[in-house]
């Protein structure tokens, strides 16, 4: 058995996730260069720009990380947690708004969201907490973690921002579940937050609401809050098996689909390139996380198992949850597609977290 670990160790999955990432940089250029195009030119050659600017230094902050020995996260997870939380409250006060939501920090000419921080934060605090061998009981085990999570996922809602939120509950019970913690304990809790959840409708800002209602049926605001997910579905149904072709979607060249840059621009992809680009998509997505849960199996170090375990499952919620939306079977909550959609905090944070991969499969 030692041999075949050691075999395993040998054959190293960083050098195949880095050309994964490379392959995905490239996809998410493209798709975001024809989500830009229209009327024969490049519209808003300012973000395309930004993006290749922001992808650049993901790139350095995956080498960068990659070379940081990951205990160093065990010793300043509440350090950074404490930090986050901070950010986070000054978002209230300080904070930018657009398209409704106050979500995002200026520093130096900058626009940062801390909550895209709070998924770094919150996998290397639960992390600690769990492998610790004094947290086994209700309270230091469930409680005290649970409440510093809630922390982070009230002070997100109030953005708002309800995907982000939902992903940080889910990392808390999923975590939970594969630590040596008594199970009992997660269940009971899953069972209370289950039973008040539909007390959590008064709650959601009336849009949130909307979306809720759409996605149970989208006819009921067409040209409303159902817009964007009908149009959604049209552009993915039109691309059939091989695609319409690279600037050649009518539902995105003639701007019928809104946000396909950011959350929606897998229907690009679906509607130039097709069942089969869309299930190519699926595969490089597939590779990277049965690499990451391949490692997962045979590490020793508890607190370096749930960083990668929490890696890996904040990654298929991202595919999941965004794909799932843009198809119309999960509701829109605003969650970007990993590595490719618009935005820089979003595709720092998930390079950043490959970074810290790589570093525990060195170490």
């Amino acid at each position: 058995m030692l041999r075949n670990l050691q075999t395993k160790a040998a054959k190293s999955p960083v050098g195949s996730i880095v050309l994964c990432l490379l392959l995905l940089s490239i996809v998410s250029l493209t798709l975001l260069y024809s989500s830009l195009h229209q009327g024969g030119e490049l519209k808003d050659q300012a973000i395309f720009y930004k993006q290749i600017m922001w992808l650049a230094f993901a790139w350095i902050c995956f080498i960068g990380f990659s070379f940081l020995n990951y205990r160093l996260w065990f010793d300043f997870a509440i350090i950074f947690y404490i930090l986050n939380i901070l950010l986070l409250i000054a978002v209230e006060f300080f904070g930018k708004s657009a398209l409704g939501a106050q979500r995002w920090l200026d520093i130096g000419g900058f626009s940062f969201q801390p909550s895209e921080v709070s998924k770094i934060t919150t996998i290397f605090i639960l992390a600690r907490l769990f492998s610790s061998p004094e947290s086994k009981g209700l309270w230091r085990g469930v409680l005290v973690p649970f409440g510093l999570v809630i922390l982070n996922v009230a002070l997100i809602a109030k953005q708002p921002d309800l995907g982000t939120a939902l992903i940080l509950v889910f990392l808390f019970f999923a975590l939970g579940f594969v630590s040596s913690l008594r199970k009992r304990y997660l269940v009971i809790l899953l069972l209370v937050a289950l039973i008040a959840s539909p007390f959590a409708w008064n709650h959601l800002k009336s849009y949130q609401k909307k979306r809720l209602i759409v996605f149970l049926n989208p006819n009921v605001e067409p040209l409303g809050a159902g817009y964007t997910i009908i149009q959604s579905k049209i552009a993915i149904g039109s691309g059939r098996i091989c695609g319409k072709g690279f600037l050649s979607g009518t539902q995105n060249q003639f701007n019928f689909l809104p946000e396909r840059h950011t959350d929606f621009i897998f229907t690009v992809l679906a509607e130039e390139w097709g069942l089969l680009g869309s299930l190519f998509l699926l595969l490089i997505y597939f590779y990277i996380f049965n690499k990451i849960i391949d490692i997962v199996n045979y590490l020793k170090d508890p607190f370096a198992r749930l960083i990668s375990f929490g890696i890996a499952f904040l990654f298929f919620l991202h595919v999941f949850i965004n794909i799932g939306m843009t198809l119309g079977i999960l509701p829109v909550v605003g969650l970007p597609l990993l590595f490719l959609s618009y935005g820089g905090t979003h595709l720092i944070v998930s390079f950043i977290l490959l970074g810290v991969f790589a570093n525990i499969y060195r170490q």
